[in-house]
């Protein structure tokens, strides 16, 4: 099963993804394209823009590349 595959039918989900840089990201699969996953923040953006911010109504939305994913994983909250 592909990224784009697995995000995709888990739009709406908490999720936190750690990329091969150490950067940790977390936040709810707003939706998914062939290459990058887009994540709503869970606390207002503070884990910072992933590889690139994009703003959809004044909500920040944080897109992180399939390739840069070393690991994700689901939960309802992550603290």
């Amino acid at each position: 099963m592909s990224y784009q595959d697995h995000f995709g039918s888990n739009v709406g989900r908490c999720v936190e993804i750690r990329c091969h840089d150490g950067k940790v990201h977390r936040g709810y699969v707003d939706h998914c394209d062939n290459n990058h996953v887009y994540l709503r923040p869970l606390d207002g953006g503070d884990s910072g823009p992933g590889y690139g911010s994009y703003f959809f109504f004044g909500a920040a939305l944080i897109a992180v590349a399939f390739a840069s994913i070393a690991a994700f994983s689901y939960g309802p909250f992550f603290w």
